[in-house]
């Protein structure tokens, strides 16, 4: 694919500028690092940015590429301020990348400053109100990077990097002149067949990333054929899906796997991210899991994929699970199933019967079922999400995320009318992990992302949001990574409702320790909230208090943390509140059989050995007995629970295997042992692979 051709602005020939091609050009993608690395993703995307541009202009330097603050800041204070140097813009790294912006044009006023990514306003007055209150970006790179990036830097080394004499519409690059005039030409035409688009892997490019912190990303399509409104990939612009060629992905792929290999053996992770839409919806990306699944034979990767699959091909999304052996993500994601709402959003679902065919399905791989939930939709009432959260969670599905409703520039849930029209309170709040003291170019500078979410519309009240996140809270500790799987396959086994259970517990009352910790919970979930962007940012502007955010003392994942107290802390007293509220579900339902209250016990002494101390004590290896085959129950659909009965007794060692304490250590060493370390590793492995074995001693 050639470069579009623009006509120069002024009369120098394309020779005139051979000596420019000598030209310095970064490029970052940064990610916070000082509590933890809040994006692990290598930089992949920046990657091909650079690979497209140098493969385009034959540049005389290769471009180099970042993701570590403090290597960015090392390289400007011992190499020099690039010519050109660009920035990712994401919700997670906006402000950081910012603070970079303004000290570099502070300091080197000349060197030429672009930005690009998704969030960034999609009404043409905002996108110029942000290019005004940011004059260190002197242009702006909408939608797909490459091409536009490319054709950029072509006509500035024209030029002599004077961008004076650009007065003229760039497609897709957005700026104000030097006469002050916005200029905002149509978007370039989207790459069809993205394998002109040279690999940044294959030839070298992110090798430096293979540091066992970073997560590996490849893309094998662009596009979404959706219109969500809360997504940046719902609009007509990415409509479209195209793809890279098969040949180019397996090569990646092996060449991943290969350095993957080397990272695992020095301790580092074993995992793989495909950054699809909506993967396994098309018949290539099976031949995509085939080759996955040849890289774990010889290479014993990845360990755990984590990808959107498609919601309208189930059959090849599960074929595609076998393939891989289980170790993709199936998503079952709903966001809801209110039909008003759905109309609002401009979404389609698949149906409730195949959601629970999926999760059946997924179940039956050993895959990671996983469906989200978005609360505070327009249209969307406590009741509806209370309705979407039991139809999804009765559907089997062993993973529930549930997140509040990001305001995300770019998207159309965030105009005006749409605000108006739903009447949408918005409040602001720090992301979590996304927040450091650094300095740059001698200058220290305290910085922190923030979010602006939705906590209230003309259907649900702020009080309605409170209570829906305390159903969170529940969600995330009584039901998501199997800590108590054997209590819902029971639960399941008599015909019961799991969300029942789940509401039973949150209509509690509460005592001690749990009490506390629930209260606790919602104080900060309020707490958390500011009204006002700017009172928030003028708080962060202080270095003390981003050291609170650092040390973990504010601005955590609030579901995280508590999930990680309440199963750390507090395992016996959620193992009395279940057994009552279990009890209590079986009566209402009237199963109250001697029966079945005995078996209930076994099942939770059953799901206690399989979790207490998992991630603090990996050698502890509790023995306990039973009057029931517990492991045959789980692992059979059986009729009465006298087929599972033991004559005698049965002693059960639980303990985790070499491959299960590897993971966990791995995972230890990435994250650490604090709540906020063992939150992110709960978010990010397949918890229910990892809890004890039993192994039946007394036969």
């Amino acid at each position: 694919m050639s470069l579009i051709q623009i006509k120069k602005t002024d009369g120098n020939s394309r020779n005139d500028a051979i000596k420019n091609k000598n030209v310095t050009i970064w490029l970052a993608d940064l990610t916070y690092t000082q509590q933890q690395i809040s994006s692990e993703s290598m930089p992949s995307a920046i990657g091909g940015i650079a690979t497209y541009t140098e493969q385009n202009l034959c540049l005389k330097k290769p471009i180099r590429i970042f993701k570590y603050p403090e290597v960015l800041i090392e390289s400007l204070e011992t190499d020099g301020i690039p010519d050109i140097i660009g920035f990712s813009n994401y919700m997670w790294n906006s402000e950081l990348s910012l603070a970079f912006v303004h000290r570099i044009k502070e300091v080197s006023p000349k060197t030429i400053i672009v930005m690009g990514g998704p969030n960034f306003p999609i009404i043409a007055s905002e996108q110029e109100l942000f290019l005004r209150n940011n004059p260190g970006i002197d242009f702006y790179v909408e939608g797909e990077g490459e091409l536009a990036f490319a054709n950029l830097v072509d006509i500035l080394i024209n030029v002599d990097f004077d961008k004076s004499r650009i007065q003229e519409d760039l497609p897709s690059i957005q700026y104000i002149d030097v006469n002050g005039k916005p200029r905002h030409a149509n978007s370039v035409e989207r790459i069809s067949d993205l394998s002109v688009i040279p690999s940044p892997f294959l030839n070298g490019k992110l090798d430096e990333f293979f540091d066992g912190k970073l997560q590996p990303i490849i893309q094998t399509t662009r596009g979404c054929p959706f219109s969500c409104t809360f997504c940046i990939e719902g609009s007509k612009y990415y409509n479209k899906v195209n793809r890279y060629g098969q040949e180019k992905t397996n090569a990646e792929l092996e060449y991943i796997a290969k350095k993957m290999k080397s990272t695992r053996e020095k301790g580092g992770r074993n995992d793989l991210w495909i950054a699809d839409s909506n993967f396994g919806m098309y018949a290539q990306d099976l031949e995509t899991c085939e080759m996955i699944g040849k890289c774990q034979q010889q290479y014993n990767w990845p360990e755990y994929i984590q990808v959107d699959t498609g919601k309208n091909n189930k059959p090849r999304v599960l074929a595609g699970a076998r393939l891989v052996n289980g170790a993709i993500r199936l998503s079952g994601s709903v966001q809801t199933l209110d039909k008003q709402v759905l109309v609002n959003i401009k979404r389609s679902n698949i149906s409730e019967n195949e959601l629970m065919d999926m999760a059946q399905e997924a179940s039956e791989v050993g895959a990671d079922s996983r469906s989200e939930i978005i609360l505070a939709l327009p249209g969307e009432s406590l009741k509806s999400h209370f309705e979407t959260l039991r139809k999804v969670i009765n559907s089997r599905f062993n993973h529930i995320n549930t997140y509040q409703l990001m305001m995300i520039p770019g998207t159309e849930l965030t105009e005006s009318e749409t605000r108006k029209t739903h009447n949408m309170a918005t409040r602001y709040r720090v992301m979590p992990r996304c927040f450091g003291n650094y300095s740059i170019l001698g200058s220290l500078q305290h910085i922190a992302d923030i979010e602006e979410i939705c906590v209230a519309t003309n259907t649900l009240s702020f009080e309605d949001y409170i209570q829906a996140r305390k159903m969170h809270l529940i969600i995330n500790i009584f039901h998501n990574d199997g800590i108590f799987g054997s209590v819902i396959k029971l639960i399941n086994h008599l015909n019961l409702s799991v969300f029942r259970w789940l509401e039973l517990i949150l209509e509690e009352e509460l005592k001690g320790e749990l009490k506390l910790l629930f209260s606790n919970y919602e104080i900060e979930t309020r707490n958390e909230l500011w009204k006002e962007k700017k009172d928030l940012e003028a708080e962060i502007n202080n270095s003390n208090i981003v050291e609170k955010y650092i040390k973990g003392e504010l601005g955590y994942n609030l579901l995280a943390i508590y999930q990680t107290r309440a199963l750390t802390k507090n395992l016996d007293d959620l193992l009395t509140l279940t057994k009552k509220m279990l009890s209590k579900l079986i009566i209402e339902g009237g199963k109250d059989t001697e029966e079945n209250l005995k078996f209930m016990d076994e099942v939770l002494k059953f799901d206690h050995g399989r979790s207490e101390k998992l991630f603090t004590d990996i050698d502890y290896s509790p023995r306990i007995k039973f009057n029931y085959n517990i492991p045959k129950f789980l692992e059979n659909e059986l009729q009465k629970f006298d087929a599972c009965k033991e004559p005698t007794p049965l002693e059960i060692q639980f303990v985790l295997d070499d491959d299960q304490k590897r993971i966990i250590d791995r995972s230890i060493t990435m994250y650490g042992k604090s709540d906020v370390g063992i939150g992110r590793l709960l978010a990010k492995v397949f918890v229910t692979k990892l809890l004890r074995k039993p192994l039946i001693i007394n036969r």
